[in-house]
């Protein structure tokens, strides 16, 4: 049986790390992790780090890209980010240079069977991006660190089967944080931020509607919101519309299970 799902090793606003399995393909997001929490999240999976076969990168905000410079020293794998996301990273880690292997926003490419398709999000980083990727009959989106949701985005996550999506803060609790100051509220209320729980729901909702029928929320923020605020805003909004999907969290540690969609039945669960 072919294997196709998503682990979540990291999600948040101190690391974000997870790995898209395909197969024999196997394609890590993000690398905002230190490498040996990597080691060990991939030996839990029965993998090791010589496996993966590439890593892709949003941006380069250091809660995606921490590890990457060890990363950089140690392995020889590549490394996929976009022309500006290159430019910045690059200044941070210029030892990086080898590894690393540039896209155009929106530019498509492959990693063995694996179609890859990014698309450009609105965030406050140097040409960021998403990916959908395509292998045998599932179609996989990934959408975190954006202020909003794009008409074209919105548009390419509706033909996905499973989708990792961004519900980064409640309104109310980011609103009323006394620690973050009014410049950083407003950052991330705008539409270079992050989006909301209630931004969230809105685009799930219409997921569903088309056909989106496992959804991971990702990237929550942990000061101002919780797995069971973003779990019930949004449970409560699909039922509000007489939708029903098999609706995950990712934690700020990995998850307990990989969530794999089985290729017979046509339906993502979670195995262990």
């Amino acid at each position: 049986m072919n294997k196709i799902g998503y682990f979540s090793i990291a999600s948040g606003s101190s690391g974000n790390c997870g790995v898209f399995f395909c197969g024999d393909t196997i394609i890590l997001i993000d690398m905002g992790v230190s490498v040996r929490k990597l080691n060990n999240a991939l030996t839990g999976l029965g993998l090791t780090v010589d496996m993966l076969d590439a890593v892709l990168i949003t941006h380069e905000h250091s809660d995606h890209i921490k590890g990457l410079s060890t990363f950089a020293k140690k392995y020889d794998i590549p490394v996929y980010m976009t022309e500006g996301t290159a430019s910045a990273v690059l200044q941070k880690i210029p030892h990086a240079h080898n590894i690393i292997s540039t896209f155009i926003g929106s530019e498509r490419f492959f990693i063995k069977s694996v179609e890859i398709n990014s698309f450009l999000t609105p965030h406050d980083a140097n040409e960021s991006v998403g990916f959908i990727l395509k292998c045998q009959e599932i179609i996989f989106g990934f959408a975190t660190d954006l202020g909003f949701i794009p008409l074209n985005v919105k548009n390419m996550l509706c033909k996905c089967d499973f989708v990792v999506i961004e519900a980064n803060h409640d309104i109310d609790m980011l609103r009323n944080n006394t620690v973050y100051p009014y410049q950083t509220k407003q950052r991330i209320l705008g539409n270079l931020g992050h989006l909301s729980n209630a931004a969230c729901a809105e685009c799930v909702v219409d997921l569903v509607k088309n056909g989106v029928n496992t959804i991971v929320l990702s990237h929550l923020s942990e000061k101002n919101n919780s797995p069971v605020k973003a779990l019930r805003y949004i449970n409560q909004m699909l039922f509000i519309a007489g939708l029903k999907c098999e609706l995950f969290v990712a934690p700020v540690n990995e998850m307990e299970k990989p969530i794999f969609c089985e290729m017979e039945v046509d339906k993502c669960l979670a195995l262990g």
